[in-house]
Parts: C-alpha cells; sequence; structure tokens
C-alpha cells in the first residue's frame, strides 16, 4: 500500500508538471494569430534514458579533457560569433548564458519570465528565460524520453516539432527542441537543477528565423542552469 501511495504520488507529481508546461506553452512568447500550425512531423527514432544518459556524460567528460565548448548531442559547438553575444550570470535566480549585445532587457514578470531580451527593431524577436519550482523530480528525463517530451510539447503548441537534442549543461541533462509554428520559430531548452525547471525560449517570426537561427543555437548552448 505505502509503494502504491509513493507511485502515485509520483505520477501525481509528473502529471503537475507537464500541466505547468502546457500552461506555459498555451501563451507562447510570439502568438501572431489563431491559425492551425501544421502537424507535428514523425520524430526520429527516440533515445532511451540510458542513451542520454551516456551521451551527456560524454559531452561532460570530453569537456572535462579538452576544455572544449558546450556541445549538443549532433556535435555543434557554441561559439560567440565575433561579438555578438556577451556573458549574462544572474546568482539569484540561478543560471548563466550568452545573451545578444545591446537588446533591451526586461526582468521578471512574475509568473510569465525571470528574464526577457527584446531585440531593438525586431520586438517580436526575444530570447526569455523562465523558472518554476519543482518538488520530485531531479532530471528532465523525468518528463520521458527526449522526442516524446518534444510531441507533447508541441502538440501543446500547436507547433510541428522540427528536432530534438539533448546535451549536458555542466551537470544538468538538457532537452533542446526546434518548435515551428504557423508564424513563429524557436529553440526551446528544458533542464531541471535544484529544484527548479527552467525554460529557455528564443523566438522569431518564421519570415525572419534565417537571420537569427544560428544566433539563437548559440545562446541555447551556452545556456548552463548554475549561476556560478
Amino acid at each position: 500500500r505505502d509503494c502504491s501511495r509513493l507511485a502515485h504520488g509520483r505520477d501525481s507529481s509528473l502529471t503537475s508538471l507537464f500541466v505547468m508546461l502546457a500552461l506555459l506553452a498555451a501563451t507562447p512568447a510570439l502568438q501572431l494569430n489563431g491559425r492551425a500550425a501544421p502537424a507535428v512531423a514523425p520524430a526520429a527514432a527516440p533515445q532511451t534514458r540510458r542513451q542520454l544518459i551516456q551521451t551527456a556524460a560524454a559531452a561532460a567528460a570530453a569537456a572535462a579533457a579538452g576544455g572544449v565548448a558546450p556541445a549538443l548531442a549532433g556535435g555543434d559547438t557554441f561559439n560567440r560569433m565575433s561579438g555578438v553575444l556577451e556573458p549574462f550570470t544572474d546568482v539569484q535566480k540561478g543560471f548563466k548564458l550568452y545573451k545578444p549585445v545591446a537588446w533591451n532587457q526586461f526582468e521578471a514578470d512574475p509568473g510569465v519570465y525571470d528574464m526577457k531580451w527584446v531585440d531593438l527593431i525586431e520586438p517580436f524577436e526575444t530570447v526569455q528565460v523562465s523558472t518554476s519550482p519543482v518538488s520530485t523530480a531531479t532530471s528532465i528525463s523525468a518528463l520521458g524520453e527526449l522526442d516524446e517530451v518534444g510531441a507533447k510539447f508541441a502538440k501543446s503548441r500547436d507547433a510541428q516539432l522540427v528536432s530534438s537534442k539533448s546535451r549536458d549543461a555542466d551537470g544538468s541533462l538538457a532537452y533542446t527542441f526546434e518548435l515551428k509554428g504557423d508564424a513563429y520559430h524557436e529553440y526551446l531548452l528544458l533542464t531541471i537543477n535544484r529544484g527548479k525547471l527552467y525554460r529557455l525560449s528564443t523566438v522569431a517570426s518564421n519570415k525572419r528565423w534565417s537571420k537569427r537561427e544560428e544566433m539563437y543555437k548559440n545562446v541555447v548552448l551556452s545556456f548552463v542552469p548554475k549561476g556560478f
């Protein structure tokens, strides 16, 4: 009976976490219209949790051995793009990343974001970090396999899941998804560390995605859920 209660409590906690993610997704940073988005594309063969953990461990070991930049499972490595990005650390919120230089910065809209940067000319283009407390999950893998989580999140956003990747973010497993809605394109990173769910969203219109894709990729690659 005690085991049953523990299992039920864990399931309830994970369900609550998915509900919270769905609520966040229901009001995306960019919502130009209510037109239906393309159907979710078929995902690649899903990785097992063991494979994800092995990938993360290998990336961490490589970084320790050779001092390489953060990398996605696909082999992408971070670069500052000749000064287009600059380092930002929020010790209180517990995260660091490289942010776009000279973008407007907005701090803490409770329940919406912890930090947001907006392009001076194209306010539709944003980089946004939000956090939410989690009680039992210690890794984003608690939500499920990489492609499974990506498909569920894309569906909640009425978006197409373009790609799913994972990486080690200084000891924390991070899921990264590329989503394409009817009017917007987005890189979305999810990770859990020290009782917090971190959500990094980088968004542009479909029309301007090609101009922002490389910069956004490097912002996502730079993210670490530690403020030190």
